[in-house]
């Protein structure tokens, strides 16, 4: 460990931060992992190992020249970068008032940070075997009003994936994970709605009633951003040739990653076409009603 290398704000114990130490010096260096460290779990994520994948090497190596902007990578950094990231991104979010993973160590390599439960796709899966749909498709909702806070206040995650949403116990929606800064390389508005189209990715995929999108979708709009819209509407625009070319093969062989391509791709289409002439539907208060379930 260098100089740099501190204990943030002694809320690990010296003998906690001594065990610490000697698991990074020693342990099996994974990209991420957990450990038990003063009676509690903590996930120690190193940004000093595992491959870079080349898709992603090529994908940052061109994507200034991409003309499409919500297609481009976060710009590269190395391992210090990437904690120095890490850190920043959680600490706007924490403080714009959103729960966040608690920052245990750093230094130029390596992040500690406490854990966080229950991780919202764990409770989506957990409602899905218990065929609990109205409840499931309520955190589907919930998922997108968050995101709408989120972005009300100038943030943007860069891939909010529900497994990187967790809801504290008394009912407020964290997040964590933020290794992306799509920000940093097009106008925030861009970024917003290439959140919100990977949100959707998610939503349509796993929504087990067929209004929860246009539910989701309602949520997320309240009291709506134009920009945003006008921005996720040319994401669309720029998606919607492959409809047809993934509804070709959608039931002879399309993988996962093209259903939820499509599926995403034909509801906003039609939620966008409808939503400058449409009010907001009867839909949000069906699941708005449903919470208590």
């Amino acid at each position: 460990m260098n100089d740099e290398t501190k204990s943030e704000g002694g809320l690990l114990s010296p003998k906690a931060t001594e065990a610490l130490l000697r698991l990074l010096v020693g342990g099996a260096r994974e990209r991420v992992s957990s450990a038990l460290i003063d009676g509690r779990t903590v996930w120690i994520k190193r940004h000093d190992v595992g491959r870079q994948r080349l898709a992603r090497w090529l994908h940052e190596a061109v994507s200034p020249l991409v003309p499409a902007m919500f297609l481009r990578a976060s710009p590269r950094v190395d391992a210090a970068g990437a904690v120095d990231r890490e850190v920043r991104k959680t600490e706007a979010f924490h403080a714009a008032g959103f729960p966040t993973a608690k920052l245990l160590f750093r230094n130029d390599r390596v992040l500690v940070l406490s854990n966080v439960a229950p991780i919202v796709q764990g409770e989506l899966d957990r409602l899905a075997r218990e065929g609990a749909d109205a409840v499931h498709d309520g955190l589907l909702v919930d998922a997108a009003t968050a995101l709408r806070s989120a972005h009300r206040l100038g943030l943007c995650h860069g891939r909010p994936h529900l497994r990187d949403m967790f809801i504290t116990g008394d009912g407020a929606w964290g997040f964590v994970d933020f290794e992306e800064e799509p920000e940093a390389a097009m106008p925030l508005d861009v970024a917003q709605a290439r959140d919100v189209w990977l949100l959707f990715l998610q939503v349509c995929m796993q929504a087990r009633r067929p209004g929860t999108p246009q539910a989701a979708f309602d949520a997320y709009f309240t009291d709506p951003s134009p920009r945003v819209a006008d921005e996720l509407r040319r994401i669309i625009r720029f998606s919607a040739p492959l409809i047809p070319l993934l509804g070709a093969i959608e039931h002879r062989g399309l993988g996962s990653d093209g259903r939820r391509v499509l599926k995403a791709t034909r509801f906003l289409k039609a939620a966008l076409e409808g939503a400058a002439s449409t009010p907001v539907s009867d839909s949000l208060a069906e699941y708005e009603s449903r919470k208590g379930l």
